[in-house]
């Protein structure tokens, strides 16, 4: 299947050309999305929007290892109710729903979700998806006819550093049923912002260029897993990718990422600093703090806590 969904690529970063509304940036993004929405539905089959359920649609093989393990955070799907945040083309939210669960997928882009609506009928799950278009700062599924709807598990790949975090973490918190969690994949860098700074510099960005959809895209830094915190009594995270950070820079071969791979297990298994310059994390939010209708001990997270916040 041509690999064309949103929401999954790179590293991400500021790109300097001065803050953006939330309105501009949902605009930004609903503008990116249905362009490729369009591109999708000019080129692609009816086979090409079918996804298969027996193997996770990982965009590509840099999200084997992290998406995998952000899955089996949510715990058993069949029979649940899972948000996705950010479903983009729709391939996780048919893939979890081939699984058992009840799938809402929201997104800002209309046009992506026609084609995620158009994925889970061609799939045979088009009555356990539904599609809706709305930021996750504003969803609230009353309004959009679902009711007082809460979900046993909130998943995204790719999407937190898209969000407004303090109003996009005080909703997720406040959509999450007694006892669940949420999962969400990153891109990070808990390094100094100066580090940061050079890499988003002209002088570095001219030879190794930003690999982004949008102008408002940056890894997680330590000052927003402050603001989880502040929104959840549970924040853990648990580190991928350190060598394989070359990517961001140069384009490496299979074979030389999966060596790469190997040894990053290794590094992260062995040297406890190591977790710092990772590339990528997997975030698991769990009871939301008071302010929110406060969740008992989470249960759908089955695996024991594997790190704590920067």
């Amino acid at each position: 299947m041509p690999d064309h969904d949103a929401h999954d690529h790179h590293d991400h970063h500021d790109h300097g050309s001065g803050p953006l509304t939330l309105e501009q940036r949902h605009a930004h993004e609903a503008e990116t999305y249905d362009r490729m929405a369009e591109e999708i539905r000019s080129t692609w089959t009816d086979p090409d929007y079918v996804v298969p359920a027996d193997r996770i649609p990982f965009a590509n093989r840099e999200h084997v290892d992290f998406l995998t393990d952000a899955i089996g955070r949510l715990g058993p799907l069949a029979g649940r109710r899972i948000l996705e945040v950010g479903a983009g083309g729709g391939s996780l939210a048919v893939w979890l729903a081939h699984q058992g669960a009840e799938v809402v997928g929201i997104d800002v882009s209309p046009g992506i979700l026609d084609v995620a609506r158009r994925r889970a009928e061609a799939s045979g799950v088009a009555d356990r998806t539904t599609f809706v278009c709305r930021p996750i700062e504003h969803f609230v599924p009353a309004d959009e006819g679902l009711g007082d709807l809460r979900f046993d598990g909130i998943i995204g790949n790719n999407v937190v550093h898209h969000f407004e975090r303090d109003l996009a973490l005080h909703r997720i918190g406040e959509l999450l049923a007694p006892g669940a969690s949420a999962v969400f994949c990153e891109p990070i860098l808990l390094l100094p912002e100066w580090v940061r700074g050079v890499r988003n510099s002209s002088l570095v960005t001219r030879r190794f260029p930003m690999h982004t959809h949008s102008p408002d895209e940056r890894s997680l830094g330590t000052d927003d897993f402050a603001i989880m915190r502040r929104h959840f009594e549970v924040v853990e995270w648990t580190p991928y990718q350190v060598l394989c950070r070359l990517q961001n820079f140069v384009e490496l071969s299979d074979p030389a990422w999966h060596r790469l791979e190997r040894w990053d297990r290794r590094i992260l298994a062995r040297v406890p600093g190591a977790r710092r310059v990772s590339r990528m994390a997997v975030i698991t939010l769990s009871r939301p703090v008071s302010g929110h209708d406060a969740a008992p001990e989470a249960t759908t997270v089955s695996r024991p806590k594997e790190g704590s916040t920067p």
